[in-house]
């Protein structure tokens, strides 16, 4: 995703494109995402794990490819649908579901928000490097090489049995059907926890993207300096997002979201300072400070989710997780399509939005949220 991201504008930009056609090409890959995720992830309980995976691969590499060959916006927001109706998360979260048992899920998220930040850290510096050397359009050249890899690995590593209590048990096998989430519905702790992860897929959506706009279109960087400022960021935040790992199960999930959140307000609130973050050394300051409360959101929101699932039916992980994402994609997916054309009226209102949801995220987290999370 971000070898895509750092040469992203550029692309855009050649093919005569806008900060709110960006917004676009960024929000519709999450649009198609979103569409698909609840179908991949209650086909994985059904199916199994492995081939629905195998499957979304194979659709994102097509996507992945064809965005090479775009000549024009429309093609790269066609080309961006596909490859986001291959992306396969929820089915990688009920996997840590399926080998972590619940007293170790926050280590589980823990490291699997680890291992997607570390390639998400690598790709900066592919990223850059690649843009700025081998052309913009090869970010979705070699983006693709890396998938056909992923696809090989996940082949011969990802056992075919992991559907777990659907197999050993009859009463709990999963149906391809609505009445599944009702189930979880039905439950309040389900419904907050769904809408703390919606506002953080919305922050996800729209942050990173338009923080990499802002420093080559505001601040002028080209995509190599881009790089080491991301990489500086990205590297904050995943020390942090393994800290977090390593607190939650003995601080609880609850606790450390209120702890990003706050930190999130406290920074944010320096954007209301007028003129000050024209700065570049500040901004970039105050944005990496920010980034660490993220980070202690990101693994704690996930093992908030699994550990409400767990309570209330064992056997709902990938039907539960994939809801949460597809309603997370969403809020995701539109996130960029609101901001960007914000953003061209003035390059902080965003940042604006961004203080106000973590202030509404942090008030159900301590109204909502059982203090036994």
């Amino acid at each position: 995703m971000s070898i895509v991201e750092i040469g992203l504008p550029s692309f855009v930009i050649s093919l005569a494109g806008s900060l709110t056609s960006y917004g676009i090409i960024i929000g519709i890959f999450s649009v198609t995402q979103c569409i698909f995720q609840f179908p991949y992830a209650a086909a994985s309980d059904k199916f199994g794990r492995r081939k629905v995976v195998l499957i979304g691969m194979i659709i994102y590499i097509l996507g992945t490819f064809s965005c090479f060959f775009a000549q024009n916006i429309l093609q790269l927001i066609i080309f961006r649908a596909i490859q986001g109706a291959g992306a396969y998360t929820s089915i990688l979260q009920a996997v840590i579901g399926d080998i972590y048992t619940k007293d170790q899920h926050g280590k589980g998220m823990g490291y699997y928000s680890l291992s997607m930040n570390i390639g998400y850290f690598l790709g900066i510096i592919l990223g850059g490097f690649i843009a700025n050397y081998l052309g913009f359009r090869n970010i979705f050249s070699i983006n693709g090489f890396l998938i056909c890899i992923s696809l090989v690995l996940m082949y011969f590593a990802l056992k075919n049995n992991t559907k777990q209590a659907n197999d050993t048990d009859t009463d709990n096998k999963m149906e391809f059907n609505i009445g599944n989430i009702k189930i979880l519905l039905r439950e309040q702790p389900f419904k907050v926890s769904v809408i703390l992860n919606c506002v953080r897929w919305f922050l996800f959506g729209f942050i990173t993207a338009y923080l990499i706009w802002v420093l080559q279109v505001q601040f002028y960087l080209n995509e190599i300096e881009t790089s080491y400022v991301l990489l500086l960021i990205v590297a904050l935040y995943v020390s942090f997002v393994f800290i977090s790992g390593l607190l939650l199960d003995r601080e609880g999930p609850r606790k450390m979201m209120m702890i990003g959140q706050s930190i999130v307000i406290i920074f944010g609130m320096l954007f209301f300072i007028p003129n000050l973050l024209y700065d570049l050394f500040l901004f970039i300051i105050v944005v990496s400070f920010i980034g660490i409360g993220i980070a202690l959101f990101d693994p704690a929101g996930n093992t908030l989710l699994l550990e409400v699932i767990e309570d209330i039916q064992p056997s709902l992980k990938g039907t539960g997780i994939g809801f949460n994402n597809a309603i997370g994609f969403f809020c995701g997916a539109v996130a960029p399509i609101i901001m960007s054309p914000l953003g061209e009226i003035q390059v902080f209102i965003p940042f604006y939005a961004l203080f106000g949801l973590m202030v509404f995220s942090l008030i159900v987290t301590s109204r909502f949220v059982n203090k036994k999370y």
